[in-house]
């Protein structure tokens, strides 16, 4: 399965470069200052990428360390029930109406 994701990910690598290649044109860009800067379409595009996976790849990361360390707290408990009194008997409950 990992060669599929290999040829997968190589695959959308090549399409990448090929349309960065065939779209190098500068764009207008407006830094927050309100300068404008002059930059290649694909290293804007890959900057927003990068932008929206950074932090969502961060935040995977944390929550898999909670929940290993939740996990790893977890299975050092005895979870089982206790165990009954050899001579343990029923507790008998009449019905309401009685």
């Amino acid at each position: 399965m990992t060669i599929f994701r290999w040829i997968l990910v190589t695959a959308l690598a090549v399409a990448f470069l090929m349309l960065a290649v065939a779209n190098w044109t500068p764009v207008p860009f407006r830094l927050p200052d309100g300068a404008m800067v002059m930059l290649p379409l694909p290293l804007l595009l890959g900057g927003a990428f990068v932008a929206g996976w950074l932090p969502t790849w961060l935040l995977l990361i944390g929550t898999k360390a909670t929940l290993k360390r939740k996990l790893a707290r977890t299975s050092t408990l005895d979870l089982r029930p206790p165990a009954l009194p050899s001579q343990a008997q029923p507790t008998i409950v009449p019905p309401a109406g009685a």
